[in-house]
């Protein structure tokens, strides 16, 4: 019971943040009016999702550091460290797939960036969950 509860808290706190994306990237689709604009728009929402992204996982890493020291154990960072290489080379993958999906159209690079977006703000609802735990 414990762990559906923890769950569903984990995904609650991930809908924000997956709207919040998807409403960026909808603002860009609507606003620009041509595809240069659309691709110009979502590079500036994707760096400033990078920097939010930077910002709270230099959180959890301190988090997952301060675990180690206090348990003694050095697992929880070099556990993080894994997930987020892990992470990357999904992002990187997935967003390929996405681009290519798009057979080469004047939309691929938009759809890559989107992906990027997307994910990025589903991996901070899942990093923030975390930070809201303790």
């Amino acid at each position: 019971m414990k762990k559906i509860l923890l769950l569903s808290s984990l995904l609650a706190l991930m809908v924000p943040c997956v709207s919040n994306a998807q409403d960026t990237i909808e603002q860009c689709y609507k606003s620009a009016t041509t595809t240069l604009a659309v691709r110009e728009c979502l590079k500036k929402e994707l760096q400033q999702s990078r920097d939010e992204y930077r910002e709270t996982l230099e959180k959890l890493t301190q988090q997952a550091g301060e675990l180690d020291r206090v348990t003694g154990r050095n697992e929880t960072l070099p556990a993080l460290e894994k997930a987020n290489t892990a992470f990357d080379r999904y992002v990187a993958e997935q967003c390929r797939f996405e681009e290519k999906m798009m057979g080469g159209g004047s939309g691929a690079g938009a759809a890559n960036l989107a992906c990027q977006i997307n994910l990025l703000h589903i991996r901070m609802g899942a990093i923030e969950s975390h930070l809201s735990a303790q």
